[in-house]
């Protein structure tokens, strides 16, 4: 049976949730970054690529680049929810739904022709449905494999069907830049460009002795994309829930009570989510990228009892962090991950003076938030 995948692709995805939450932000250009002199673009609208922008970007040079852009600070929970909701409505068409990315779907319809009709009518039903409940346009990408189908919506513009029929696939990316390929990005483009290799078809042509001299054992992989031969099939996500905080310093920071007092900002802004949420990790894992660019991590299980408020919560990750900082390089990036998320479960103690200590840092933090709630996270915080 002849294999048929839908690539469902939203351009910048993040930027257009956040129009869809502000809609006065539609014709401007917009960039998503954390607030701060050494902030990092993370996303943009169409407005702001056609102005030069890209991810990655600086903020200051973006700023350049464009005096009127609006900075907007990234949501990324939201966008996960998003992507999550997206998942959950494709899932109507086919039980074979991959979120490969934020604005980024693999469906596989294989066999459903009897029951929902002609594969390019119902991969631009879905592309209509999509836009009519969430108002996200897409472009979309049909063909035999993942491959192809991802590169054929890339070719089109939004609300668009890039349409690759069965045994065309090697003539359709023939003409297309290298770039098109997933996974060529530019360090391997301006290889292959050593070589006078620009086009799909010249890559696909290329004698594959001569290629493995350069790449190695990615030769074949690359002769394998070029060839538009891919048979990895549709996964289903099954990602556990997280709750990440990711801090970029001001500036780089050697001082070890400044980068904990970074770290402590961070585990609050995490312990606000995990009550908001009533949850309780199981287990988190801290990140430090030093100036040099060398990066160390480690993963640590969470005590039960240190949950209840941020403090404690801090005293579990201190160890951590005290671990793994060893170098005498200055850092730049911070960042903290908890997983296992479940729903806090504990046992009242019979003798209340036995956890005297952990109530009175479980009411005032229940005090803190209830501030925090009324009147704003910043409105009050610990002195450090």
């Amino acid at each position: 049976m002849v294999r048929n995948i839908v690539h469902l692709q939203v351009p910048d995805f993040c930027a257009a949730v956040e129009e869809l939450r502000r809609p006065e932000l539609k014709r401007a250009p917009l960039v998503l970054a954390h607030t701060g002199e050494r902030a990092v673009i993370q996303g943009v609208n169409g407005p702001a690529r056609k102005e030069g922008i890209r991810e990655g970007m600086p903020l200051f040079m973006a700023r350049r680049l464009c005096r009127r852009i609006c900075v907007v600070d990234s949501d990324f929970y939201h966008y996960r929810e998003k992507q999550l909701e997206i998942v959950r409505e494709l899932g109507a068409w086919s039980p074979l739904v991959e979120g490969s990315g934020p604005g980024s779907y693999f469906i596989d319809i294989t066999g459903t022709r009897r029951l929902l009709g002609a594969a390019p009518d119902l991969a631009c039903r879905m592309e209509k449905e999509l836009g009519a409940k969430t108002g996200l346009r897409a472009k979309v990408g049909l063909a035999t494999n993942k491959l192809v189908s991802q590169v054929g919506a890339r070719c089109i513009e939004a609300g668009g069907l890039g349409c690759i029929f069965p045994g065309s696939e090697e003539s359709f990316l023939s003409p297309l830049p290298v770039n098109f390929l997933p996974g060529v990005g530019e360090v391997t483009a301006s290889k292959l460009a050593g070589f006078n290799i620009v086009e799909i078809g010249q890559l696909a042509s290329f004698p594959i002795d001569m290629l493995s001299a350069v790449f190695g054992r990615s030769a074949e992989r690359l002769l394998r994309l070029a060839k538009g031969m891919d048979t990895a099939p549709v996964f289903v996500a099954r990602q556990a829930p997280e709750i990440s905080v990711a801090k970029i310093l001001e500036r780089d920071e050697i001082d070890p009570r400044r980068l904990k007092a970074a770290l402590f900002e961070q585990v609050e802004e995490a312990g606000w989510d995990l009550r908001l949420h009533n949850r309780c990790p199981g287990s988190f894992r801290l990140e430090i990228r030093y100036a040099d660019g060398v990066l160390v991590d480690t993963r640590k299980r969470v005590p039960s009892w240190s949950v209840k408020a941020d403090r404690t919560l801090f005293q579990s990750v201190l160890p951590a962090f005290q671990k793994i900082f060893r170098r005498r390089v200055a850092v730049r990036r911070l960042v903290i991950e908890f997983s296992e998320l479940a729903v806090p479960f504990t046992q009242l103690s019979l003798f209340t003076w036995e956890n005297k200590t952990t109530l009175k840092e479980r009411d005032l933090q229940g005090a803190l938030d209830a501030i925090r709630l009324k009147f704003g996270k910043k409105t009050i915080a610990w002195a450090n």
